[in-house]
């Protein structure tokens, strides 16, 4: 199991997320006719959310995988049976608390209010092909005396935090807001080729990979540590549909770079390394009759060179339209993207009821992103209008079955002074 570190460290990290990856604004705010719900000095919420996704691993694969268990020899199989030639996973989580102050006013224009937040935030991805998988997992008696390509793989991992000030109409909840962002940690693999050889006797082995490694100054650790610094924009328009009969909402999240500090590392990926066995001999000095360890050469690591380095941040969109039908009755649709080397885009639908100004049950479907498909549901409550909460799940059949290829949840709890 070590080879997993080489390709896919991100999976240890993706059933202990606490996220969700769909940074949708309470629909209910934005429908509810309630006039007190605006005309409050202010509004306190804390959201988190996580969700972890694979078009190839299914969860109770990922589970023992992370947390521990055996995987069996047919569950493997099953799974490097089903892969394409191009494999995915990934995960995304954040904690987030957000002010908004409907109170003063700014640029003399009494519906534009003062917004600020802060949270943590995380994501990662693996690309990986079956070869790759079957070989870490299955061995590589199948292809002695023959060349297997295991690339291309991709990586990815980067945990920051970010110190948000930004401004949003009253009326709309439409916003902007430019933050300061605490780069915590980044690690990144592009493995274009590796080359891979079993000699017939399976005495010899070479692989011979092509790629590029980075990480962040390992040097640092925790939350806020000071490994980056960088800076990120975030937007939500918002625009109602006449006779409040639904809204199209623009979000886009993390679009910014950070900026890694001089104790980075970057390498280049491209020594071919060959293994032929252990000769005893220079394991044996004769005097003492001592046992001394060589200094093999095995790192397929090379052309080291410690320096700063600027990455972007996993930048997310979405565009939804959502519309009224019938009494109550609501229909979304929409589209998610996260552009990187590994998720593909997102599409989702959903429908919803509204009870009332201030409770709204919504069930959705979707497809794509790092997983191939899911079914959820969500509540938004608001109690006297005083406070929100809102909880559900995109993917809820991945939070009970093993065979799920994705799972998902997120909450968020508010209340206005």
């Amino acid at each position: 199991m070590r080879q997993l570190r080489f390709f896919l460290p991100l999976i240890s990290c993706c059933l202990l997320a606490t996220f969700s990856a769909t940074a949708q604004l309470p629909s209910v705010m934005l429908l509810s006719q309630d006039t007190a719900i605006r005309s409050c000095n202010a509004w306190v919420m804390a959201s988190a959310a996580g969700q972890v996704g694979s078009n190839a691993l299914d969860m109770e694969f990922m589970r023992k995988l992370t947390l521990g268990g055996r995987i069996s020899n047919d569950h493997i199989d099953r799974l490097s049976g089903d892969m394409s030639s191009e494999n995915r996973a990934g995960y995304a989580g954040f904690g987030e608390l957000t002010l908004m102050n409907f109170r003063d006013t700014l640029f003399v224009n009494p519906a534009i209010g003062l917004k600020a937040t802060v949270g943590s935030y995380y994501h990662g991805y693996a690309g990986f092909s079956s070869n790759l998988f079957s070989t870490v997992f299955q061995g590589n008696k199948t292809s002695a005396g023959s060349n297997v390509e295991l690339g291309p793989a991709f990586m990815m991992q980067q945990a920051w935090q970010k110190f948000g000030l930004g401004i949003f109409d009253k009326r709309t909840l439409s916003s902007v807001t430019l933050s300061l962002v605490e780069g915590q940690s980044y690690r990144s693999l592009v493995m274009n080729s590796a080359d891979f050889y079993t000699s017939t006797f399976g005495d010899t082995l070479r692989i011979a990979p092509d790629g590029e490694y980075s990480r962040s100054d390992t040097s640092r650790s925790g939350w806020a540590n000071g490994s980056g610094v960088g800076v990120a924009l975030d937007l939500d328009y918002n625009l109602p549909l006449p006779d409040n009969s639904g809204f199209i909402n623009l979000s886009i999240r993390d679009l910014g770079v950070v900026f890694w500090n001089d104790a980075s590392e970057q390498y280049t990926v491209g020594r071919e390394f060959s293994w032929t066995g252990f000769d005893a001999n220079p394991w044996l000095i004769n005097h003492d009759d001592s046992l001394v360890a060589p200094s093999p050469q095995d790192s397929l690591l090379s052309s080291r060179r410690q320096t700063t380095f600027m990455a972007p941040l996993p930048m997310t969109f979405q565009l939804r339209y959502l519309k009224q039908f019938g009494k109550g009755h609501f229909y979304e649709v929409g589209w998610n993207l996260w552009p990187n080397r590994v998720a593909k885009p997102q599409v989702f639908a959903g429908i919803s009821h509204r009870f009332s100004d201030h409770l709204m049950l919504t069930a959705r479907a979707f497809a794509g992103g790092y997983s191939r498909w899911g079914m959820g549901a969500e509540v938004q409550w608001m109690p006297r209008g005083k406070w929100l909460v809102r909880a559900g799940s995109n993917h809820l059949v991945g939070l009970v079955a093993g065979k799920a290829h994705g799972a998902e949840a997120f909450v968020s709890i508010g209340k206005s002074f």
